[in-house]
């Protein structure tokens, strides 16, 4: 399995949740990443979206280590 090496503060935006340890860009912008990240609507999430959303976050919490 590869390593995460891009930008660590995009991933913790999009999961809204300090994966890489502490880090001030959530306190500075509470969107998420991307050209729309504070325009869009969110819809309800399905239940797919939230397990590849936890399994996506635990991937990268291995990464860390």
């Amino acid at each position: 399995m590869a390593r995460y090496r891009g930008p660590k503060s995009k991933i913790a935006r999009r999961f809204k949740e300090a994966i890489f340890g502490p880090d001030k860009a959530l306190e500075r912008r509470t969107y998420g990443p991307g050209q729309h990240g504070n325009t869009r609507r969110r819809k309800k999430e399905s239940e797919y979206s939230v397990q590849l959303a936890e399994k996506q976050k635990a991937k990268y919490k291995l990464d860390k280590e």
